[in-house]
């Protein structure tokens, strides 16, 4: 899949949602099993993990909780960062999604 079809996230997120998923199956937690380590409900982890328009952005708290369960440095989530921090990878798009405004 090409980065066009992740119009709401950054390359950025969609590389550590990607990251989040390999960590939780690497080591061999459920969904279920996931989510209750965070804190959170499996619906929840769901959106975190998924890389489509309707997926749930990440905070500092969940990342910090990922970085103690799965006892990886953000360095190793996050992976390997482009220099240019004005580069489009850091970039969320602001395009609109869903339904168009009725005109009255």
């Amino acid at each position: 899949m090409s980065h066009a079809q992740f119009t709401k996230f950054s390359p950025l997120t969609v590389a550590v949602k990607k990251n989040i998923r390999a960590l939780r199956i690497n080591a061999g937690y459920s969904m279920n099993e996931g989510a209750r380590l965070l804190g959170i409900s499996r619906k929840q982890l769901e959106d975190i993990e998924t890389k489509r328009n309707y997926g749930c952005h990440l905070d500092l708290e969940l990342m910090a909780k990922i970085k103690i369960i799965y006892s990886r440095s953000l360095d190793e989530i996050i992976d390997d960062l482009p220099e240019d921090y004005y580069s489009d990878y850091f970039t969320r798009p602001r395009k609109r999604l869903g339904s168009k405004p009725r005109n009255k």
